[in-house]
């Protein structure tokens, strides 16, 4: 005949004993549904201060790499009034959510041009940085200026004294396969 002892201390552990052997058979513990909707308000919550955190801490870095109204400099030589030993001075700036970039050829601050970019759209927009790389694009031996922010890359052709953003009618026989 077996006999049935309870655990007072953990009622999850129970001992069934026949004459000579005692065997301990564990039960799955329960779990009540104010248990599982505690453990899932435990977790968004930790979901939302982890992204938050993130978010604030990229906003942050942005603000060491760029500075606060996002300013991007290079220099390059690009074929405008510049030399190989002075090449011209690019500054990027994010300005209220629009593209400003100042061309300044051959270090020569008195030529200094502004070239208004296009304006940013969507969240953060304010706070995106600018990006400027420079390589030719339409193999025509001038550097072009390839514009970056948000995601997106705008090209300025280099027309031998200016940059122009490229026709949708060039667009078309650029990128023709």
């Amino acid at each position: 005949m077996a006999m049935q002892i309870r655990d007072i201390r953990n009622p999850a552990i129970r001992a069934v004993r026949s004459d000579t052997t005692a065997m301990f058979v564990h039960q799955a513990p329960t779990y009540t549904p104010r248990f599982v909707g505690s453990a899932l308000l435990a977790i968004v919550s930790i979901y939302i201060a982890v992204t938050t955190l993130f978010q604030w801490g990229s906003v942050q870095l942005a603000d060491v790499r760029y500075g606060a109204t996002r300013t991007f400099h290079a220099d390059a030589y690009v074929g405008i009034n510049d030399h190989v030993d002075q090449p011209s001075h690019f500054v990027a700036m994010n300005v209220n959510s629009r593209i400003v970039i100042m061309h300044i050829p051959g270090g020569d601050s008195a030529q200094t041009r502004v070239i208004n970019g296009p304006a940013l759209t969507g969240t953060n927009a304010a706070t995106t940085p600018v990006l400027l790389t420079f390589r030719d694009a339409n193999n025509d031996t001038r550097p072009d200026m390839i514009v970056t922010a948000a995601g997106q890359s705008f090209l300025y052709l280099n027309r031998v004294d200016q940059f122009v953003l490229m026709p949708i009618e060039e667009r078309a026989t650029l990128y023709k396969p």
